[in-house]
């Protein structure tokens, strides 16, 4: 078994099974997609898209796999579709759990 950093933020879990689990706060409708910092143990997430018709939930994924550098295919809303409390599940190799924590919080920066 592989060593996992033990400073993962708190928002960032691995599941096993290549699968990362991350925790959100979304802010949708704001004037650009960022993540801006955390909020109760998840990842702030600022998106620009409407919460309409699951345009705010499509973005996330997009922003999440551009960031990640995987196709969105690789990205799974997994509870809070139409909640500001969202988990998403990411797929993807546990060895790059650091590299992952970084690219999240730099969504939009």
């Amino acid at each position: 078994m592989h060593k996992i950093s033990l400073e993962l933020p708190s928002w960032l879990i691995w599941r096993g099974n290549n699968q990362w689990l991350v925790q959100l706060a979304i802010r949708s409708g704001a004037k650009e997609t960022r993540a801006n910092g955390e909020l109760d143990g998840r990842l702030k997430l600022s998106i620009k898209a409407p919460p309409i018709e699951g345009r705010a939930n499509q973005a996330i994924m997009q922003s999440i796999a551009l960031a990640a550098g995987i196709p969105t295919s690789r990205v799974q809303l997994m509870s809070g579709a139409k909640s500001k409390h969202k988990s998403m599940v990411i797929e993807m190799s546990e060895e790059a759990s650091d590299s992952l924590a970084k690219q999240l919080a730099s969504i939009g920066h």
